[in-house]
């Protein structure tokens, strides 16, 4: 998930800080809020995308929300040389606080999974060990398997030669 130049955080204060620094304030998308609830969360900076998509909220609603919805802000504070203003808000079971590495899918996916009927319980340990000695996934498709069969289906022709 994090590169070695992002962090991952759940402080209000270090999220607060960092995000106005760069001038941005606490905002939801426009429409996604139900009644008195509040809606998707965002950070808006100004000369960006958010005009006329993003609503204002203050920094307590937008931490509610925050911590109602079990969330982690993932940031960067400089890319290429430059102040960054990358953030995407993520759920916290999906990454390890400590370290920033990713750790199993979010809610979507795990409930995407469920509505199709799958159930993956955790990979093998022979699969696993197959990943680390080989440096790869699934090994399903022939030319992975077999480099041999490589080349007449890439396009190379005898035609013409």
């Amino acid at each position: 998930m994090p590169t070695k130049s992002s962090r991952v955080t759940i402080d209000h204060e270090e999220i607060r800080n960092w995000a106005e620094a760069r001038c941005g304030r606490p905002s939801v998308v426009t429409g996604t809020g139900k009644g008195d609830e509040t809606g998707i969360l965002r950070i808006d900076f100004p000369g960006y995308a958010g005009r006329g998509t993003l609503e204002p909220i203050t920094w307590d609603e937008f931490f509610a929300k925050f911590e109602e919805s079990k969330l982690a802000l993932v940031y960067s504070a400089h890319a290429h040389g430059h102040r960054s203003n990358f953030n995407k808000l993520i759920a916290r079971e999906t990454v390890d606080l400590e370290t920033g590495e990713k750790v199993g899918p979010s809610r979507h996916r795990q409930k995407q999974a469920a509505e199709r009927g799958e159930r993956r319980g955790p990979r093998s340990e022979a699969a696993r060990t197959v990943r680390k000695t080989t440096g790869r996934g699934s090994l399903r498709g022939g030319a992975r398997q077999n480099p041999e069969r490589r080349g007449s289906s890439r396009g190379t022709s005898s035609r013409g030669r």
